[in-house]
């Protein structure tokens, strides 16, 4: 049985395997915002801070969705805020990302690296069909996420698109 905390009162429950799930894929697209947000706050590059930009707000859509479902399972919806490991990755993302875009995008390509497996590892469990649907379209939007910011520090497209406007 898991004791769970509600405004500083214990309370004995069970959660099921899918609300413990739910909870933390939930905390990790909190940490997710948390960490763009990081990132782009020092970049400099137009393009790369709107599509981050982008990129957090499917993560805070992610996490509005995944409390609902918590909800919806009779669990306890989480706060929107980041834990210890979220505070201790954004830190190292704003460190990395005063470092230049390129290093904020590695950073990025780090963070969601870690999201993606989590999706994937929660895809493993057994879901009713809604909810493996919603955990498969947040993993597809991490996918996507992934695969622009891994694109986006090989072939830094803003470097093409100024030497464009120079043409």
């Amino acid at each position: 049985m898991l004791k769970h905390s509600t405004n500083g009162e214990s309370e004995n429950y069970m959660e099921t395997t899918q609300q413990i799930e739910l909870r933390k894929l939930a905390q990790l697209d909190v940490d997710a915002i948390e960490l763009y947000e990081a990132a782009i706050q020092r970049i400099s590059v137009p393009l790369l801070r709107d599509k981050l930009s982008e990129f957090r707000t499917d993560h805070e859509q992610h996490v509005v969705n995944l409390n609902a479902e918590l909800v919806k399972t009779g669990g306890k919806a989480i706060e929107a805020k980041p834990d210890l490991k979220g505070t201790v990755l954004r830190g190292f993302t704003a460190v990395t990302s005063m470092m230049g875009d390129h290093a904020a995008l590695l950073a990025m390509t780090a963070n969601e690296e870690l999201t993606n497996r989590a999706y994937e590892k929660a895809l493993k469990i057994d879901w009713s069909s809604s909810q493996r649907e919603l955990i498969q379209q947040n993993y597809d939007d991490e996918k996507r996420h992934l695969a622009w910011i891994k694109m986006a520090a090989k072939e830094k497209p803003w470097e093409h698109e100024s030497q464009a406007s120079v043409h």
